[in-house]
């Protein structure tokens, strides 16, 4: 009996010495475990924000003028009405055709992007973005001038290069008159710019796990 209740002994020992290891390493991975930090929030406005100019949307618009004697009345002053009336009189003919296209392009300066302009709500997940305002600039345009037509025949003079030049920068100030004044140029590239913007911005939320909701300021 002695022996028998020295052996439930023994085993109790070890039992309580397998239970208390136990609870200490459990201890140990849950002391673990809470130490570890919770991870840092997305600043997804600062991340927007490090695009700076997106680029969305361009447009080639080409004009077209030429160059040809001055007829009698076109003429402006008594010079030009003399130089008219002397055209009039040469044999042959005298035109040009020229043109030229510049390039205007839309694009949204991500740097007017605040903070409040980007709100997410992790509980439905949710991304709302709040775009500024799409914009448009003249980046450019052909340097030399195509010639699409040239005859001069008879004892007509030919072209010469400083009416060239002179006609091509009527021309370039004829453009951009016009795109200020009329603004079919400008709303089209507008209209397919803030379809890009959207499908941008909405591509970006769903990589990072939202449904997007978003708005271009006007």
């Amino acid at each position: 009996m002695i022996r028998i209740q020295q052996k439930l002994n023994k085993a109790r020992g070890k039992f309580l010495i397998l239970l208390l290891a136990a609870v200490i390493i459990s201890g140990g991975c849950s002391q673990k475990k809470d130490e570890t930090p919770a991870p840092e929030p997305v600043d997804y406005c600062a991340l927007i924000r490090s695009t700076n100019k997106l680029i969305l949307s361009e447009m080639t618009i080409n004009k077209m003028a030429s160059v040809e004697d001055l007829k009698f009345d076109e003429a402006k002053g008594s010079r030009q009405q003399l130089n008219a009336v002397l055209n009039w009189f040469k044999i042959g003919t005298r035109k040009g055709a020229y043109s030229y296209s510049t390039y205007l392009r839309a694009y949204m300066d991500l740097n007017e992007l605040e903070p409040g302009d980007v709100e997410v709500d992790t509980v439905t997940k949710v991304m709302r973005i709040h775009l500024p305002e799409i914009k448009t600039e003249f980046i450019g345009r052909d340097v030399p001038l195509r010639e699409d037509h040239y005859r001069v025949t008879g004892l007509r003079s030919q072209i010469k290069p400083e009416e060239r030049a002179r006609v091509k920068e009527a021309m370039n100030e004829s453009l951009k008159r016009e795109v200020e004044e009329r603004s079919g140029f400008k709303d089209r590239l507008k209209v397919s710019a803030k379809g890009k913007a959207i499908a941008y911005f909405t591509a970006f939320a769903e990589d990072n796990g939202f449904r997007a909701e978003v708005e271009v300021k006007d």
